[in-house]
């Protein structure tokens, strides 16, 4: 057994004590709260608790080193749109068609049984500029699986999502955001892959309707931020109202002067800069690139 998931799984017992059954297939709002800025982390809060019953347990302070990813800090406006637990037969090709239309790039964190059934979808993603990610195999909560159900989440989901790609897979999202620092390490270790949580969460698995997804997204929802410069945000592309969300919430973004790219692009534009970066709507710069697509709509 590899020496992190040794470590690992000597601790796994106590974490998984009093953890209820698997919740529905969703991702909710991450058991971790990660940053990546270089100062240390911020605690996540006392309150937070996930659909799944588990309260989110306290950052602990590791300096400037990363378990995982929630927001990125950046010099521009620019943000990741991220999707979950496709790929879908009808929802992702249409979702992939607005994208399209607007000459945006986003990530898909995937499921190994759905890329299983939808090959074809996942080489339209990379043959259309868009990254893949790994979500686990069926979707189970990593943070109560011993070495081999590990293996066959992860490793079983990269190897499929190889093979149908032709490249390896670099990024991993963990179902539900069940992970802790321990478990993160391992998987950048073991399985080679750095794990991706979010900073924007709509909560459009409870399917609220497209206004309300859209709203969330721009203005934020309960613990959950809206959009600015260094956002990941999380959106599933396996239900209908979020498919139908997405152009009026593409359009805004836009229209603010945001810039999308993929999680890799938005990891590789991390600021060395202490002072956060400005919204994109209060530079002149911005605000010209915003009239000027008003304009030309």
């Amino acid at each position: 057994m590899p020496a992190a998931l040794v470590i690992f799984s000597t601790a796994l017992a106590s974490a998984q004590q009093g953890n209820p059954s698997n919740p529905p297939v969703t991702s909710p709002s991450p058991v971790l709260t990660a940053t990546s800025t270089i100062a240390p982390a911020t605690p996540a809060s006392a309150s937070a608790m996930t659909p799944a019953g588990m309260q989110a347990p306290a950052q602990t302070n590791s300096g400037t080193e990363r378990c995982s990813y929630s927001s990125i800090r950046v010099d521009g406006p620019y943000i990741a749109m991220t999707f979950d637990d496709g790929p879908d037969a009808k929802l992702t090709p249409r979702l992939l068609d607005i994208l399209k239309e607007r000459h945006i790039h986003a990530t898909f964190f995937v499921l190994g049984e759905r890329v299983m059934d939808h090959p074809e979808i996942l080489q339209r993603e990379i043959a259309e500029g868009h990254e893949v990610g790994n979500h686990s195999w069926d979707h189970k909560a990593l943070n109560k699986l011993g070495e081999g159900g590990l293996k066959h989440e992860l490793a079983d989901t990269s190897d499929l999502i190889k093979q149908t790609i032709g490249k390896p897979v670099t990024l991993m999202r963990p179902p539900y955001g069940a992970t802790n620092p321990r478990l993160s390490r391992a998987i950048e270790k073991e399985y080679g892959m750095k794990v991706i949580l979010w900073s924007v969460d709509p909560d459009d698995w409870k399917d609220p309707g497209a206004s309300v997804v859209s709203s969330r997204i721009l203005n934020g929802w309960k613990e959950s931020g809206g959009a600015k410069p260094g956002a990941i945000i999380l959106s599933h592309d396996i239900h209908k109202g979020t498919i139908e969300a997405m152009p009026a919430t593409l359009d805004a973004l836009l229209a603010k002067g945001y810039k999308f790219v993929t999680i890799s692009e938005l990891l590789a534009l991390e600021s060395k800069n202490s002072a956060p970066a400005a919204s994109p709507s209060s530079s002149p710069s911005a605000q010209k690139t915003s009239r000027s697509k008003k304009k030309a709509a």
